[in-house]
């Protein structure tokens, strides 16, 4: 989806530095801390691109830190030749799927090559030297270990009954989850579009909202369920979702802005799949909570010139479930030192 007529216009005439000074051109879903995507866009991401400048001889530096840097944000390319950074289990499961989907559903490609192609790319994840290589491997190995039958469970003799037998993976599973919840979401469409960028404005914001949408120019998602405790004995189901989750809820309100198309959401994992449909009474909730984040973080940056002092303001939330979790631990002690700590 392009930008509407006369926006182009209305972006270039806001003043933007009082964000670019911190490296922040663009609002996203907010589905993180402020504190933690302001120290990544104003800290950690001027510093990898710092490193690349250093690497490519666009600027004069020390190679050896450049190159040490990069190992230390857990760099590797991806089988499409892609750029990633502090991965883990869960987020390269979740872009293997779609690449397989991407290839069955867009390009119309065989459905045996297009699954060769999302274990083609499951296979190529590499961890950061600091994750625990032995619960990675084991979460991995899980993923392709054929453990449960048909229907997603785990298999089990009953009294009087035949035993079942073990024929899928966990990830096979989730594909043919994932490709039905996906057929199922555009039945009718006349074309499959794959993932496009959305660009837009955000009434009461300077910076334009940025996101990519799966399916449809935002007007489908699709969100993968892994299974918890992966790497023991006993892994259990990550279950479906009633309804449509909150950040997730706010990042299609913004690509329903952008787009016009109402949104759906797919879930995936072993056991099945569910569909859900944003209603109007959502969309207004969720685009609310983009605004009110976005202009929160615009206040933020207007604050200071100096990061360190726009960090201050804003809680870290070490605790916080999975950002910190995928970041160095060197790294961490930096970004602690900032705040003070």
């Amino acid at each position: 989806m392009t930008v509407p007529k006369g926006a182009v216009m209305s972006f270039l005439a806001k003043n933007t530095q009082f964000a670019e000074r911190h490296g922040f051109r663009h609002h996203s879903t907010p589905s993180s801390p402020d504190g933690y995507v302001l120290w990544d866009k104003g800290v950690y991401r001027i510093t990898r691109d710092l490193a690349w400048r250093i690497i490519t001889g666009k600027q004069p530096g020390d190679k050896g830190w450049a190159q040490d840097i990069l190992r230390r944000m857990g760099h590797y390319k991806d089988p499409d030749g892609k750029n990633q950074y502090n991965d883990n289990p869960n987020m390269c499961s979740g872009r293997a799927i779609q690449r397989g989907t991407d290839q069955q559903l867009v390009e119309d490609a065989d459905a045996r090559a297009a699954y060769s192609a999302a274990i083609e790319y499951l296979q190529s994840y590499m961890p950061g030297e600091w994750r625990d290589a032995d619960e990675d491997k084991a979460t991995m190995a899980h993923r392709l270990a054929v453990k449960y039958a048909e229907d997603g469970s785990k298999p089990r003799k009953k009294k009087d009954e035949a035993e079942t037998k073990a024929t899928h993976c966990e990830f096979e599973l989730v594909y043919e989850h994932s490709l039905a919840g996906l057929r199922e979401a555009m039945a009718g469409d006349n074309r499959i579009i794959g993932e496009t960028e959305l660009r837009g404005e955000l009434p009461r914001c300077s910076l334009p909202y940025l996101g990519f949408g799966d399916y449809q120019e935002g007007g489908v998602e699709l969100k993968t369920q892994w299974d918890s405790r992966a790497h023991t004995d006993s892994p259990a189901a990550n279950s479906l979702p009633q309804d449509i989750k909150e950040p997730h809820l706010i990042q299609i309100a913004g690509y329903h802005h952008i787009s016009g198309k109402r949104p759906k959401i797919v879930y995936a994992n072993r056991l099945g799949y569910r569909v859900f449909i944003a209603s109007d009474e959502q969309l207004e909730f969720g685009f609310a909570r983009l605004v009110e984040a976005s202009k929160r973080r615009e206040a933020l940056l207007r604050s200071s010139s100096s990061i360190a002092e726009v960090l201050q303001l804003c809680d870290p939330q070490w605790s916080h479930p999975f950002v910190w979790r995928n970041i160095h631990p060197q790294f961490i002690s930096e970004a602690k030192n900032l705040w003070g700590y």
